[in-house]
């Protein structure tokens, strides 16, 4: 999936994000990554953390990026990372951005909050609107509340010494919008929060120096790098476990022509729409993804 978040006010700032419930296979984990694998306990938390890592590596490779996923820690000026439930997204700038000085991302479920659970997290201001929603509806902005709060801390790159309540919208009813950090430190963001199947989603990001503006978002598709690898694989006749976000695609198509028929295969599979001119920037399976989930 991709979309557009968190733009500074002198202009628009793309924020990629992708979604997935797999796992990666143990396999495929790096030196550095398998030993981090080694010491969790749990199937859960093993599982959930191998989902993590899979949306991780397939934004890093989107991105162009180093993919081992222990060269990055979080909070982070252009990455972060959420899971819940089976599901992970990881979010990140499109292309570093000065002005930008983090990048925070949070996925929720929609389920019954005990109301006492507001004071943690929302100010008295925030508290008093959430009084006023219907009753049937709640839940789902008391959740919403929630992952927009959790993406402002995640985006906070001095968020050590800091709490949820910490961080104020400047609407609490609004879906995008502006928000800060409470005096002395004033810190501002912009943040976006969105219906995603039976979850919410919100991403956020903070500012450097000018105010950002509240977010714009676009509808995006659930398009996952296995999918498209899947594809690819049925169309070329390679094997898929072979193909991964570093593969590049003059190893998989050395024939022009066999690269444009495959780009054009993939268009028609997944309604997706880009130009000879975009395909000439890409060199990586990663990218090609990218360009998939990029609907106009």
């Amino acid at each position: 999936m991709t979309g557009t978040a968190a733009p500074p006010a002198r202009g628009g700032t793309t924020v990629l994000a992708v979604w997935t419930r797999r796992p990666l296979h143990p396999t495929s984990l790096t030196r550095r990554e398998g030993a981090r694998f080694a010491v969790l306990t749990g199937r859960v938390q093993r599982e959930q953390w191998l989902i993590a890592r899979h949306a991780l590596r397939t934004l890093l490779g989107v991105l162009g990026l180093p993919t081992d996923t222990t060269g990055y820690a979080f909070p982070h000026r252009r990455l972060s990372l959420s899971h819940v439930g089976g599901a992970a997204v990881a979010a990140g700038l499109a292309v570093p951005d000065e002005d930008v000085a983090g990048v925070g991302v949070d996925l929720e479920t929609v389920r019954e909050a005990p109301a006492a659970t507001a004071r943690f997290f929302l100010d008295d201001r925030e508290r008093c609107w959430l009084d006023t929603v219907a009753e049937s509806a709640r839940a789902a902005e008391h959740v919403r509340l929630w992952t927009v709060k959790e993406a402002l801390y995640k985006a906070d790159p001095d968020n050590r010494h800091t709490v949820l309540r910490d961080y104020t919208t400047d609407d609490p009813a609004a879906a995008s919008g502006p928000a800060r950090r409470r005096p002395p430190h004033g810190a501002v963001f912009g943040y976006t929060a969105a219906r995603f199947g039976d979850a919410r989603l919100a991403v956020a990001a903070s500012a450097h120096r000018s105010p950002i503006a509240p977010v714009r978002t676009a509808p995006v598709p659930s398009v996952t790098f296995d999918d498209v690898a899947h594809r690819i694989s049925a169309t070329l006749s390679v094997p898929v476990d072979s193909l991964t976000p570093e593969t590049q695609l003059r190893d998989l198509a050395a024939d022009s022509f066999l690269l444009v028929e495959m780009a054009v295969d993939l268009q028609e599979e997944f309604d997706a729409l880009f130009t000879q001119a975009d395909l000439r920037e890409v060199t990586t399976l990663g990218q090609l993804a990218g360009l998939v989930g990029a609907r106009p």
